[in-house]
Order: structure tokens, then sequence, then C-alpha cells
């Protein structure tokens, strides 16, 4: 093995005669692939309704493991896993349903016991009676994690049991919450405070790494780093056996199993581990059995190449005047009633082109469901109720707002969308309904108590709180571990899906609901399109092991990443002293916790958040309330590279694993302050030269990504990272890509030297910056906020 690291693989390969696995190509439990299952030290709960749709057929559960023990239920709802310190780094688990093995890869978790120290110097030395931290560790409840204890040394101490990453905390003293003044990194929360970075260091320069290398008509080559002392290569769910396995100093061999061939779209996913750890994940499609290689037989099922757009329905384009119904009162400023925006408007964009011309290819839509015609809930500041303008507050579970359009414009727009091959996603509402629902009416003991036990109100209680908090005194929150309730609400999730033929949702509010709720909608759903996997992705905010919590084969198959986005966004609007080399840490946590070819969102922006470009350009400042100075004045842009700015953010988002998700406006470089004035109205006509450049930049990047497999299936190789430069490249066998970003505002001149799995082979500059090259080595200048992508020819 080269001392380098990666092992350069021979050229050549031999085509042979295809292996069979002896398994049923197709089944009902062999369409959605299992997902990678992490076991906590001691009891875990594996529930077999997840991954078997019928677990009353199931025989036993196995382990490949004499560390792990398995126990299922009498009812075979569920599997009880004890896992022994000793156990290895990953293993697999059987599920064993009429003599077919269903594999479920598992591994070890990387939790390590770490010291965390808080100096009280940044407050003069004054003694606390109590000192905690809240934070993404424990979501954000101090009560969840023993208090700190004062030490001889005069700093307040506590141990906690946490995976290597990047968390985001405060100090909760003596009761008063506010960033750790000791701690010189930390990021802007959007509400007038700031929350400090906690970086727990890892031990994963040992772990194995493995790359795609080459293929043939029957057989996949990976090279890999470091050593491999067990390989895990399945396909669909069926582990495959030894037999189609190699690994000597040339590389990993994989044959193909001839039972690919029976189905028209099928993956290949790969780990290595050895005693310290498991690798990267590998994921590789087939169609028909061989390697999917070409764009054009990418498809708008295939998930990983989601490019997805979001629209405030109401904000996007009034299509329909005659349907105009803004309140108009003088009790509901003007910023917060209903606009006119409209689905005879989102579909005239559709069938206009643009977001097709955009390089886009799915909708999200906000929520469609009637909402109240009067006003609620009240500002002080600037003395206003609110519309339901954001449709967000449902009165009705099957009729669209006739301020937004009817049922059948709703379908017809959907069959226009998948005519330009597009898929679309509704924003579903499961957690809360609008007091005027008839729901709510009819049983009011169907939702949680507005009141707590101690006299408290139950508003906005978003951790401690978390599955049973209302949003507002005027917006019930559903008992959703009543099984009654989830029957209901199940079931008016998939009269969404089967009325307008829908390709999924966006779920709202998911950390406030049950798991059960999760569980019962898939599994619903997977029973009625069982020849469909419509994808879910849900709303988080926490740590990143609660919004993994909700990733499994059985729930969701993907949320929005808040974690890379705050830093992200801090960190390219160039403002709050912004380290890319934090963006580079809190992305690799987040491949760990779900995997490098997750299907979580990375947003350039929503409707939650103030914009990007009002922090960009000076206009809004980081520390400041962001909510507040919307309102209070015309937040605008006075410093033309943020446009700049913009397209880096845009670059980093359209170039790494995941799904790119844009919020509208973000194309063209739209402003503004948090909630409501980050919904200002889209802008088609009347552009200027930088919203004109901006667009066309994402545009190129859009077309980039939906038109090279390197950027939706490829492997991540991060190769050189400072506070205000990124190299990285996307490897997808001979398909390579490499991108060089330079967040600082002076020219920065790159000389770097390639890794030796990287041919690089035939380069062009997609934004036409010359470069030069010399063996390994890239020499490239961009200017200040500049970017630029080599693709090999």
């Amino acid at each position: 093995m080269k001392k380098f690291g990666f092992l350069i693989l021979i050229s050549v390969i031999f085509a042979g005669c295809q292996s069979k696995l002896n398994q049923p190509a197709v089944t009902v439990d062999n369409n959605r692939i299992n997902s990678l299952t992490t076991l906590e030290i001691g009891e875990n709960n594996l529930f077999l309704q997840d991954f078997i749709l019928n677990p009353a057929e199931i025989d036993s559960v196995t382990s490949s493991s004499a560390m792990l023990a398995c126990q299922v239920s009498a009812d075979k709802l569920k599997a009880i896993l004890t896992v022994k310190p000793e156990m290895e780094q990953m293993v697999n688990l059987k599920i064993w349903v009429k003599n077919v093995a269903y594999s479920v890869p598992c591994r070890k978790t990387d939790k390590i016991d770490f010291t965390f120290t808080f100096n009280p110097s940044g407050e003069a030395k004054k003694q606390f009676k109590r000192v905690q931290i809240a934070g993404q560790m424990n979501d954000w409840t101090a009560s969840r994690t023993p208090d700190l204890k004062l030490n001889d040394k005069g700093l307040y101490e506590v141990t906690l049991n946490l995976s290597p990453g990047t968390y985001l905390y405060q100090m909760a003293l003596d009761g008063d919450q506010k960033h750790d003044a000791g701690n010189p990194n930390k990021v802007d929360n959007g509400f007038g405070k700031f929350n400090s970075i906690l970086q727990i260091a890892g031990k994963n320069d040992s772990f194995p790494a493995i790359l795609t290398d080459e293929f043939s008509k029957s057989k996949i080559k990976l090279s890999f780093k470091n050593k491999v002392s067990e390989v895990f290569a399945y396909w669909q769910n069926y582990r495959l056996t030894a037999d189609f396995i190699k690994v000597n100093n040339s590389g990993i061999s994989i044959n193909i199993p001839a039972e690919a061939k029976k189905t028209e779209r099928s993956f290949i996913r790969v780990w290595a581990s050895n005693e310290f750890g498991v690798s990267n994940d590998v994921l590789i499609p087939l169609r028909n059995g061989k390697v999917l290689a070409d764009s054009k037989l990418i498809t708008r099922n295939d998930k990983h190449a989601q490019i997805m757009y979001f629209m405030l329905v109401d904000r996007f384009l009034n299509g329909d005047k005659s349907n105009d119904k803004p309140l108009n009162r003088p009790d509901v400023n003007q910023k917060v009633d209903y606009w006119g925006g409209d689905l005879a408007g989102l579909q005239q964009k559709i069938n206009d082109g643009y977001f097709e011309k955009l390089g886009f290819n799915t909708l999200w839509i906000s929520p469609l469901n009637q909402n109240p015609t009067e006003p609620y809930g009240y500002y002080a500041p600037m003395k206003t109720k609110f519309s339901g303008y954001h449709g967000y507050w449902p009165i009705s579970s099957s009729k669209v707002d006739f301020r937004f359009g009817t049922n059948q414009e709703f379908k017809n727009l959907v069959a226009d969308a998948h005519k330009n091959n597009m898929n679309v996603l509704l924003d579903y509402v499961a957690h809360h309904v609008h007091n005027e629902h008839p729901f709510y009416k009819q049983h009011p003991e169907w939702t949680t108590p507005l009141y707590l036990p101690d006299g408290t109100l139950n508003t906005e209680r978003w951790d401690d709180q978390r599955l049973t908090t209302w949003f507002d005194t005027f917006m019930p929150t559903l008992d959703l571990s009543n099984p009654k309730v989830v029957n209901i609400m199940t079931d008016s999730a998939l009269f969404w899906l089967r009325e307008f033929n829908l390709d999924g949702f966006r779920h709202d509010a998911c950390k406030h609901i049950t798991e059960e709720f999760w569980r019962e909608l898939t599994l619903k759903m997977k029973k009625e399109f069982k020849d469909k996997d419509l994808y879910q992705i849900g709303e988080t905010y926490g740590s990143p092991r609660l919004i993994a919590s909700y990733l499994t084969t059985g729930m969701l198959h993907g949320q929005f990443d808040f974690n890379v986005y705050d830093i992200a966004n801090t960190t390219f609007a160039g403002v709050g002293g912004g380290d890319l080399q934090r963006v580079q840490s809190v992305l690799s946590s987040s491949f760990n916790t779900y995997g490098n070819h997750n299907l979580m969102g990375y947003i350039s922006g929503n409707h939650d958040k103030p914009r990007f470009m009002a922090y960009a350009s000076g206009d809004l400042k980081f520390g400041e309330d962001a909510k507040a100075a919307g309102w209070q004045r015309e937040i605008g842009i006075t410093d033309s590279t943020a446009y700049d700015k913009f397209a880096l953010f845009h670059t980093f988002n359209l170039t790494i694993p995941g799904i790119p998700v844009l919020y509208y406006g973000d194309e063209i470089g739209l402003t503004g302050g948090n909630d409501p004035d980050c919904r200002r109205m889209m802008k088609f006509d009347g552009l200027n030269n930088c919203e004109i450049k901006l667009r066309n930049q994402v545009t190129t990047l859009a077309h980039l990504r939906k038109n090279n497999p390197v950027f939706i299936y490829g492997d991540f190789i991060n190769i050189k990272t400072t506070p205000d430069t990124w190299v990285y490249a996307r490897k997808y066998f001979k398909n390579e890509a490499i991108v060089f970003i330079n967040n600082s505002s002076k020219n920065r001149t790159f000389d770097v030297d390639l890794p030796n799995t990287l041919k690089a082979e035939n380069l062009k500059a997609t934004f036409g910056t010359q470069f030069g090259r010399s063996g390994n080595k890239i020499i490239i200048t961009l200017p200040a906020y500049g970017a630029e992508i080599l693709m090999c020819q």
C-alpha cells in the first residue's frame, strides 16, 4: 500500500459472469433501502415495522456479531438489541422473512466522554448559584444535563457524553441564558443574541475511507485509504456475501448481482470498517444491473437528483386577480395581509419554463389548506394582527384556500408539473390546527392542554414541552399520542397524496410530532403506494442526534440541515468572523451523522430566517433583532458585493451532497429582515444587472449539477481548507469535479496538490477562469468572493 494514502487501481477491468444472490429481486421489503442504524452501548429498540411491511411474517432477527444480542417481542413489532462495549465498529443485522434475509447495516456509537469547562472570567469572576449549559447537545434544555460544578481551578465543568462534532450552545447563569463570553467562536442566532460554538475532535484519521474508481458491465472497483478489516456491501437490502467481494492491495472489487438486471433502478451501497471506526458510504445507482453513468438516464423519481425550489404561494405571482381577497383592515398591517399570489401564477411559471430554465426539478409549495378569513395573533410593537397568508393555520383538511385557487386548479398544476418532468411536494401541517377547524370544535379533548399542571401557559415551549406546546393560543396542538388522532391525520395526509397525485411532503414542525405519527404515516404510504417511494423531508431545529432520530426507513428520508445552514450563512455573508474551516467541520459532522449520500435539504434561506442578502450587504447587523429590524426600517442592499457572496453560498449548496433547496427570490438576491420582511413579493421583471448576473450563476450551477452524476452520487473529498478558502472535490468513478472557493475580499491564488485518487484529466473551467497544471498541482487565481469549478471532460 502506498504511503501517501489512497491506492491507485489498475486500469483494466475484466468482465466476467455475474454472480447470483439467489434471493428474490423485487419484493415490497426491498423497495426502500434500509438506512444505516447507530446502536448505543446497552439496550436499543429496533422497530421492525420500519423495515418489514408485515412484521407478523418475521421468522427471526440475527446478528453477525456475538457482542450483539437480539430479542424479538411477542407481537414482532420490535426487536431489543443489546450491545456490549466490545462489539465491532460495524455489524450486519438480518431480519428473516419466509427464509429471505433482509439486512440492516448497523454501526456502534462513536460517543466519547468530553469534559466541558466554563471560565467565568468574562463575567467579572462572579460566583453563580447555578451554572448550566443549553444547546444542541441537550436539545436546548439545560435540565437534561447535570449542572456545572466549580473545580479547584475556579472553572465550572461537566462531563458530556457526545459524538465528535460541532455543537451550538449558550450558558444558563442563574437562569440568564446567553453566549459563552469566554469562547470567541460564536454565530448570530437571528434574535438579537449569539450562540457559542463547541468543537469536539474525533479520531477519524484512522477510519477507512473508500472511493469509487472504475466499473465494467459486471464489476465495481473502489480504492481505499487506511486499514480495511471488513467490507459491508449491499444490493438493495441484501448484504452481498464474501464471494461477491475481493479485497487486496489493488482495492475492493465487487461483483454486481445478476438479480439487479431485473430492476430498472437499484443501488449498491458500501462501507468498510476497522477497529477504529466506519468509513464513509459509497452509493452507486444501477439501471437494469449496469452502473448508471449517463445523466440522461436519471429521472425525477431519483431522489438524490432533486433540486428543490420553495415558494410561499401568496408571495410568488398573482395569476388570477379574481380570487384576491385581502383583509384590508386597519388592525392588519399590509406586510402580513394577503398579497394575491396564487396557484394560477405558479402554474404560469411552470408552463413558461421558468423552473426548467433555472435548472430546478422539484417544487416545494407552502400549505394550501383553507385558512381563516379573520386575523389572529398580535404583534404589540406594530399594533397589528395577522392574516393566514402563509397557509399554516388550517381550518380544513381537504380544501384548497379560495384565495389560492381551487382543488381542480391544484390538480391541473401538478399534472402540468409532471408533464414538465418536475416533482411537487406539498407542505403538510400535522402538528396543529386553527381553533376554527371542525376537528377542534368537535373534539377539543383531542388536543394537548394549553396550560401546564403548574398553571403556566404552554405556548412556545419549544424544548422542555416539545411534543405538547402550542405555537399560539389560537393554534391547538393535536395530541398525536392518541391513536385516534394519528389515524385521522395520517388519513388526511394520504388524501392529499391520492387526490392530487403528489410526489411527497415537506413536513412542518417535525420535532414537535411523535415518532408514532411518522411511523404510521410512512407505513400507510408504503401500503397504498407500493410502487412509489414518495419523498418526505422534515423541519427540525435541534441537535444532529434529534434530527437523525426521525431518519429511518420507516419514517423520513431527510430533514433540513439547519446546523450547516447556520454556520454557512454567517460565513459566506462575510460578517461576524466567519471561518470556512468551521463550515467544513460542521459539514463533516453532518456526513458522519446522516451519511455522505444523504437526502437532507441544504437551504439558501427560508420563510423563518432573515434573508442572506441583508447580512451580506451590511444592512442587517449580526446580533441585532432581525424581526424588529424588518418592521422598523426599509432594509435595502447598500453593498453590491453581497451578490458575489451569495453566488459563493449557492456554489457551496449546489456542489455538496444532499438536496439543494432554494428559497424563492434567492436566485436574484431578494433582501429583508426576519419574518415577515423575508417574505416580500417575488420579482420577475425590472431586474438590475446584479440580479440578472446572480440568476445566471445559479442557472449555470443548477444545470451543472443536473447534468453531471458526480454532484448527485459522487464521493466528497476535502482537499484543503483555510479560514477564507476552500478546495474540495466530488468523484464518481472517472467523472470528477474540483471546487475552488475564495471567501475573502482580496484576490487569492490557490497552489494545490491534488490527491493521487483524482486523475483530473482534461479539466475545463465552468466559469472560464484561467488555471495552470503541472502534474498533480493546480494553480488558479480567483477574484474576491470568487469561485470556480473544474470539470473533467
